[in-house]
């Protein structure tokens, strides 16, 4: 679990950060003009702030392909819907830095 204001380390996605990716899946595709066969989370970091923000690795390729999303997931008392923050594409190899 990650420190207040701090990232933890990179972990394997769980069915949880799964079906957030599932969620924002739309949005990504039209932010990066493209749509894909895979959209499967296979790795996350998070901090907690006034919500959670993810930072998570997305394979999208049978291939090495794949894009690091930053998703902010604000507190339900909010009442604010989940955000895509950044996409970009990258890599598996990749390391996942906090963008």
């Amino acid at each position: 679990m990650a420190l207040a204001g701090g990232h933890s380390e990179t972990s394997e996605a769980t069915p949880e950060i799964q079906e957030l990716v599932k969620q924002i899946r739309p949005t990504v595709e039209v932010q990066l003009g493209q749509t894909f066969d895979i959209f499967e989370a296979t790795h996350y970091r998070q901090q907690v702030v006034a919500g959670m923000i993810y930072h998570v690795r997305v394979k999208t390729s049978a291939k090495e392909d794949c894009v690091h999303l930053r998703i902010f997931l604000p507190l339900p008392h909010t009442g604010e819907r989940l955000q895509l923050q950044k996409a970009k594409t990258a890599a598996m190899n990749d390391e996942l830095n906090v963008m």
